[in-house]
């Protein structure tokens, strides 16, 4: 006699392990990409977050670097005010402004003296005026350099050209050209 067993034999078995193992690797492979989804989205909100915590510091860098900017442009204010301050200052503190040296000089100059220039330096260790013009007579020059001596806004004053020069319509006398150094006293070279 011949047995047929038509039940499931131990082969069919086997295949019935193999697809509990295969459901298992499905089952793994599905918990491993739940896994990767949950990581890319909670990645991806960090970097939303850190996205957003950089736009903001960026615009408070922005603020800043515009005060900064403000606060810069006021120091150069400050700075130019104080040299300002500081030259006004000098000015207000000058023993003789320019005007009372050119005043003075007016008030030393005898009837007859044309200046062509005043030259006026001011040094840190000395001052100088220098007048160059016209006269009719070297007495008018000679004064000049006295009432410049006795001033005290000059210290001394030394003649360094003199010329005369006769002139035809003129018979009487001629036209005389100077130039004068005044030094000027320590007083007013602190201007």
């Amino acid at each position: 006699m011949i047995d047929i067993n038509l039940l499931p034999s131990s082969q069919s078995k086997s295949f019935f392990a193999l697809d509990k193992v295969f459901r298992v690797g499905l089952i793994l492979l599905a918990i491993e990409l739940v896994g990767i989804i949950a990581f890319d989205i909670a990645e991806n909100s960090r970097i939303n977050r850190l996205n957003t915590q950089i736009a903001d510091w960026t615009q408070r860098v922005a603020v800043v670097q515009e005060q900064v900017k403000e606060v810069d442009d006021l120091r150069d204010k400050v700075a130019d005010l104080r040299a300002k301050a500081d030259l006004l200052e000098r000015i207000k503190q000058s023993p003789i402004q320019v005007a009372e040296i050119i005043s003075d000089i007016g008030h030393n100059t005898p009837h007859g003296v044309w200046y062509s220039t005043v030259t006026l330096v001011h040094v840190t260790d000395g001052g100088t005026v220098t007048l160059a013009g016209d006269t009719s007579s070297y007495r008018e020059v000679a004064d000049l350099m006295l009432n410049l001596d006795g001033s005290p806004v000059f210290g001394d004053a030394v003649l360094t050209t003199s010329t005369q020069q006769t002139s035809v319509a003129s018979p009487a006398g001629g036209d005389v050209q100077f130039s004068v150094i005044g030094t000027l006293s320590p007083a007013v070279v602190g201007q």
